[in-house]
This record gives structure tokens, sequence and C-alpha cells, in this order.
């Protein structure tokens, strides 16, 4: 949790640093061009001042010295000017001149020129902001795919060590306490105190398969190796072979209760059905308080399907957990202050089991307190005789 909020926090700085780095290049841009706009409005503001003034009869005298003061004669006036024009057209700003009929001077294109010049700082001004808008969301698109695989990459991280610290709980307790078991028989070899340890050596050693044998249908429903082979199957025979997997307890049986239609069949791997059912059975009386065990295993159809529902009156699931607990190695709290047994592997298995039969796992919440879980079969995959 501290490396995920120590790299969320570097992601967050990092981000920020970007985006106003792109703010402020964009910014510097438009800056920049605005800046260079009215330097270039400055300039052909001179120029036309400087045209207007050369524009004056002295100065075209001057200019051309052996000419008449006065060109009101026509083609003399406009042969003296033209070599004038001719020199401000090309060495000016794009400014023109001309001469009317009436013999009057005049400069024109100032507007055209100045317009021009908004509207390329317009166009500009567009397309550095798209440039920056661009390139930021781009920037925000890699950060963000850059934290969803950093973030990805912890989760499995910290599933992986979840497992193993589990795992490695849930193989250590019953081979120590088969252990001293054997231990115990071997040093006092009473016959009801042998084969009491005896028993409870058995017991552990389920145990500890029950585990490998869930980290093996992970392995194998993971690899696609593992293929549903159907058959129809009758409700209380599934029903039954889900108990005796979950290995009740004598003396719990009787908080199991059964609420089943008669004559309902369904199409499924028998095997994998039950194995998914034990380990709803089996989560319920986890999670459930001592001596307050009460499971209820029920059958409900309609709307053109069959749900096979597991109550339990436990501590719950909470709402943002639903959708969690079904991940691979997913178990809500701690590893190392957890106090029950569990691999994270339980619900896992029962939504990769319901998905390979088409049908859909339900979670809700239980009234008045626990869960409910249910394996929603579809319509072709249910019958009743």
């Amino acid at each position: 949790m501290r490396v995920r909020n120590g790299l969320r926090i570097g992601m967050l700085l990092i981000s920020s640093y970007l985006v106003l780095a792109v703010i402020w290049w964009t910014w510097s841009l438009i800056a920049y061009g605005v800046r260079t706009v009215e330097l270039e409005k400055a300039w052909l503001q001179r120029d036309y001042q400087h045209m207007e003034s050369r524009l004056s009869l002295d100065l075209v005298t001057n200019r051309y010295p052996g000419q008449d003061k006065v060109f009101w004669n026509g083609a003399s006036y406009t042969c003296a000017l033209s070599r004038l024009f001719d020199d401000i057209n090309q060495n000016e700003h794009h400014l023109q001149i001309k001469i009317d009929a009436n013999q009057q001077l005049s400069i024109f294109g100032l507007d055209e020129q100045m317009a021009a010049i908004d509207k390329r700082l317009r166009t500009n001004k567009t397309k550095w902001l798209g440039e920056g808008l661009t390139l930021g969301a781009l920037l925000l698109v890699i950060l963000g795919l850059m934290w969803s695989n950093l973030n990805r990459i912890l989760k499995l991280n910290q599933q992986q060590t979840n497992f193993l610290l589990a795992v490695t709980h849930e193989l250590k307790t019953p081979i120590a306490a088969a252990k001293l078991a054997i231990e115990t028989a071997l040093r006092k070899p009473e016959p009801a105190l042998f084969e009491r340890m005896l028993t409870l050596s058995k017991q552990n050693m389920n145990r500890l398969a029950k585990t490998m044998d869930k980290v093996l249908l992970a392995t194998r429903l993971d690899s696609n190796i593992a293929q549903p082979s159907k058959e129809w199957i009758p409700i209380e025979e599934l029903i039954d072979e889900s108990l005796n997997q979950a290995q009740v307890a004598p003396e719990l049986i009787q908080n199991i209760h059964l609420d089943l239609e008669r004559s309902l069949e369904i199409l499924a791997d028998k095997s994998m059905i039950a194995t998914a059912l034990q380990n709803l059975i089996s989560n319920s009386i986890k999670y459930s308080e001592e001596n307050c065990v009460s499971i209820n295993i029920k059958t409900q159809v309609g709307n053109e399907r069959c749900t096979i529902w597991v109550k339990d009156n436990g501590i719950g699931i909470e709402g943002p957990e639903k959708k969690m607990v079904v991940k691979k190695f997913y178990r809500v709290g701690d590893e190392h202050t957890r106090a029950r047994q569990g691999t994270g592997l339980g619900l896992y298995l029962v939504n990769q089991i319901a998905k390979m039969h088409n049908a859909q796992l339900i979670i809700e919440d239980n009234t008045p307190s626990g869960t409910s879980i249910g394996i929603a079969f579809k319509q072709q995959d249910f019958r009743m005789e």
C-alpha cells in the first residue's frame, strides 16, 4: 500500500508538471505570435506614413530633377511619377500607389494587409491551441496507461503475496497438526487416544488435499485444460455430493436447511458443479459466527432460469467487495491479520465453473444478515420432470 501511494503521488506530480509545461509552451507560442503581429502592424503603419510623406510634389521634383515643377500636362506627369511608383511598390510593404483620372494620388492596401495579418494570427492561434491540446491529451493518455499497468502489476504482486501467505499457512497448519497428532499417539499408545489422533491426522490430510485440489483446478481452468462433461443430474444428488465434499461436521448438518424443487435436473458436469457448491457451503460455514451457523440451500425456478442459492447469516460481503471477491487470490483484509483459513480461490473457482456452464454467479446481501450466493442456469440447462 505504501509503495502504491508513493507511485500515485509520483505520477500525480509528473502529470502536473507535464500538463503545466504544455500549457506554458502553448501560451508562449501564442504570446510570441501576438507580439510578432503587433510589430508587423507597427512596421506596416510606419511604411504607410512614410509613403504618404514621399508623395508630395516637392519630393517628386527633387527625386527626379530636370522635370518641370508643375505636372498638369498629363503624359509628362505620369511618366515622372511612374518611376517613383515602381520604386516604392518594389521596396515597401505590399502597399499600392495609384493616380486617378483627376491626377489625385492615393495609397491603398493598408486595411487588407491589416486584415490578412489578423487572420494569420487567428489561424496560428487555432493551430497552436490544437497542438497544445493534442499533446496534452496524448501525455495524459500515456500517463494513464502507465499508471494502469503499474497499478495492475502492483495488484498482481499483492495477490501473489496473499496467495503465498495463505497457501503457506494452509500447507503448514495441517502438516503441523497431523505431525503433532502422530507424535502424541506414539507417546501414549492407548487405543482410544490412538484412534482419535489418527482421525485428527486424517482430517488435516484431507484439508491439505483440498487446498492442493483447489490450486490444481485453478491452474487447469486458467489453461483451458478442464472441460465440462455435461449430463442430466437430479438436484438432490448434486446437493448430496456437495455436502459430502464439504465434509460438514455432524453437529452442523442439522443447521443446513434444504428447500429444493422436486424432479429438477441440471445439465452440468457433476464434479465441477459439486465443487462449486461445496466451496459456497464451506465459505458459509467459515464466515459464520461460531455456534450461529445457519445455511439455507434452495432452488428457485422462474424467468426462464433456475438458480441454486446458498444463503447464510454470516458476516456478509461489503458492497464494493462483491465484484472483487471473484478475482483470483483476492481476499478481504490482510493475510497477516486474517484469522480465517483460505486461499482466495474459492469464489474464483465458483465463478469460472459457472462461466463454463453458461451460468451466472449472483452475490447478494441476505436478510437480516449474511450473504446469498446463487448460480443461475439458463432455460436449456435445466428441466422439470
